[in-house]
């Protein structure tokens, strides 16, 4: 998948999880099944390749909606991983 399909996909999910009011700290898994289940049926990915998608929706998110932050120096706060 090229990065612009990747991004769409993201994006995709993002809009999802805002239009439900999902927490961006979510960690039920019923909750989360939604995601997956939507991934499966409407990109025809599953299992770590679907659960990133949804993570990096997530990110996408959370940096989206930070206040003028440094990505890499607060990257942990996200679990970016940054170093």
């Amino acid at each position: 998948m090229s990065d612009s399909e990747r991004d769409s996909k993201i994006e995709t999910i993002a809009s999802l999880i805002v239009k439900d009011k999902t927490s961006l700290d979510e960690q039920n898994p019923e909750k989360l099944q939604r995601y997956y289940d939507f991934v499966k049926i409407n990109f025809k990915i599953t299992g770590e390749p679907a659960e990133q998608l949804i993570n990096e929706a997530f990110l996408y998110l959370k940096l989206k909606n930070a206040d003028s932050i440094d990505p890499l120096q607060y990257g942990d706060k996200f679990g970016a991983g940054f170093s």
